[in-house]
């Protein structure tokens, strides 16, 4: 790595008594506040917020090769920038949505991968941030080797490869939130609706719900949303409900784990009893399998959970 970019070190890091079901594995430091995190298999992809010398930055680290790979080059902000609004990551590629200028503001997605690090662009959008006008793209969950992004109702999966999964499916209501798993996709509409694609983006289920869903993850014991400040999980017939505090928030979910932040603290859940095992200072937090990555400020911190 050239000399002047973000050095990371790779530490042995122990976890503080007190916590049960969890130990510590690794601490990834990075150059300036994490703002953006996503983990799938052995890639972990985080931002970092736009410092003095170097704008919107994503980073991939791979457990497999222990070393950081900057995504695009260094350089300063053209604009105003307003972060990273989206990230996620899978078997090498990275997806994420930058946002700049003020007050309509222009967002942008792109895509690029540790071999490629070059990044490409794939949408642009406009939003009125003043008016608080909802995001126009979203970004989903990453799982698999499919990457789900949605622009109002248009919903498009891309592979890791680079190519679409499948041809576009245009959903039913502006879409709100999506995650993939295990070869199928779950968006949520608005409309409090969940649909659940399989491989060759046919519908395989529908699931209609009290409230509006804010999001949405598929889990080895089903189908996770929030609604509200209630997480829902369903699985067939069956369905169960947890309590987040009131600016609770679902930031990802994977095996028999979820994790929800109030914006300081991550707070991890067993499914599907939704006991709580775990607590952790952090304002992002994602899963991969049963890892855990937890970012508080410039610290991004693996614990095993079990």
């Amino acid at each position: 790595m050239r000399r002047g970019l973000l050095v990371f070190a790779v530490l042995a890091a122990c976890l503080a008594a007190g916590t049960a079901g969890a130990s510590s594995t690794t601490t990834i430091p990075a150059r300036s506040a994490v703002t953006a995190l996503s983990a799938d298999g052995t890639d972990t992809s985080f931002a970092t917020s736009p410092t003095a010398s170097d704008c919107d930055r994503v980073f991939v680290w791979r457990t497999t090769l222990h070393k950081p790979v900057q995504l695009g080059k260094k350089q300063r902000c053209k604009l105003k920038s307003l972060g990273i609004t989206a990230l996620a990551v899978t078997k090498d590629r990275a997806l994420w949505v930058t946002a700049s200028g003020s007050p309509v503001a222009t967002l942008s997605l792109w895509t690029a991968t540790t071999t490629r690090p070059t990044p490409r662009q794939l949408l642009t959008a406009q939003r009125d941030v003043q008016a608080n006008e909802p995001l126009p793209i979203v970004v989903g969950a990453a799982g698999g080797g499919l990457l789900p992004y949605a622009q109002g109702t248009t919903v498009t999966v891309l592979r890791s490869d680079g190519h679409l999964a499948f041809k576009p499916w245009t959903a039913p209501g502006r879409v709100v939130a999506l995650a993939a798993r295990n070869g199928r996709v779950a968006i949520a509409t608005e409309g409090a609706r969940v649909t659940v694609l399989d491989t060759r983006g046919i519908v395989a289920s529908v699931d209609l719900f009290e409230d509006e869903v804010s999001g949405v993850a598929l889990t080895a014991k089903g189908l996770l949303v929030q609604r509200g400040t209630t997480l829902e999980l369903r699985r067939e017939a069956d369905a169960n409900e947890y309590t987040m505090t009131a600016n609770g928030q679902l930031v990802d979910a994977d095996s028999k784990w979820a994790a929800w932040s109030d914006g300081k603290l991550v707070h991890v859940i067993r499914l599907p009893d939704g006991a709580t095992i775990g607590t952790y200072p952090g304002t992002a937090a994602a899963f991969a399998g049963n890892t855990l990555y937890v970012a508080n400020g410039r610290t991004i911190t693996s614990r095993t959970i079990r």
